[in-house]
C-alpha cells in the first residue's frame, strides 16, 4: 500500500516538472520568435532608410546629368553663333578690301564686334559645360559611395561565413571601381575617393576580425 502512495506521488512530481519544462520551453519559443522579429523589423526600417538615402543621392546625379546636358546645350548654341559671326566678320573683310566705304566700314567693324562678342560667349558657355559635368561627374560618385556603403553595411550583417562575405564585398567593391568614378587614379574626387576607400578597409577589417 505505502510503495502505491509512492508512486502516485512520483508520478504527481513528474508531471508537475514535465508541465514546468513544457512551460519554460514555449516561453523560450515566444522569446525567440519576439527576438527575430525585433530584429526582422529593426533590419526592414534599416533597408527602407538606406533605400530612400540611395534614391535622394541618384535624383541629385540625374538632376546634375540633366544640367550638364542643359550646359552643352547652350555651349553648342554658342559655338554656332560664333562660327556665324566669323564668317560675317570674313565676308565684311573681303567687301572692304575691294574698296572700303564708310558703310562698309561700319559694317566690318560690327561685324568684327559681334565676332568678339560671340568668341567670349562661346568661352564661357563652355566652361559652365565643363564646370556643370565636373558636378554632375561629383554627384554620381557620391550616389555610388554611399551605394556601396549601404551594400557592405547590409551584407556585414548576413548570416554567412566570414568566406563568402569576404568575396561578395570584394565583387561590390572591383565593380564600383571599374565605373571609375571613384578610384583616386582614375581621375575621381579625392575626398569621395577617401571615404570609398575607407569603407572598404573598414568593411575588411570587420570580415578579417580586426
Amino acid at each position: 500500500m505505502g510503495g502505491l502512495i509512492f508512486l502516485s506521488v512520483h508520478s504527481i512530481m513528474v508531471n508537475r516538472n514535465n508541465g514546468g519544462n513544457v512551460i519554460m520551453a514555449n516561453a523560450w519559443l515566444v522569446n525567440n520568435a519576439r527576438t527575430a522579429n525585433n530584429l526582422a523589423r529593426n533590419e526592414a526600417v534599416r533597408r527602407s532608410r538606406a533605400e530612400a538615402a540611395e534614391e535622394r543621392a541618384q535624383l541629385k546625379a540625374k538632376k546634375a546629368a540633366e544640367a550638364v546636358k542643359k550646359e552643352m546645350n547652350i555651349a553648342r548654341q554658342a559655338a554656332v553663333q560664333r562660327s556665324k559671326a566669323e564668317a560675317a566678320a570674313e565676308r565684311a573683310a573681303r567687301a572692304a578690301s575691294r574698296g572700303e566705304t564708310s558703310s562698309r566700314r561700319n559694317k566690318t567693324n560690327a561685324a568684327n564686334k559681334a565676332a568678339k562678342k560671340a568668341a567670349e560667349n562661346a568661352k564661357k558657355a563652355q566652361a559652365n559645360a565643363e564646370r556643370a559635368a565636373a558636378n554632375a561627374r561629383k554627384a554620381q560618385a557620391e550616389a555610388l559611395s554611399k551605394n556601396v556603403k549601404n551594400k557592405l553595411i547590409a551584407l556585414s550583417r548576413r548570416n554567412i561565413n566570414k568566406r563568402e562575405m569576404a568575396k561578395q564585398g570584394r565583387k561590390i567593391y572591383i565593380q564600383a571601381v571599374k565605373t571609375k568614378l571613384l578610384h583616386p587614379n582614375q581621375g575621381a574626387n579625392t575626398a569621395i575617393s577617401q571615404q570609398f576607400l575607407s569603407t572598404y578597409d573598414d568593411f575588411q577589417k570587420f570580415v578579417n576580425g580586426k
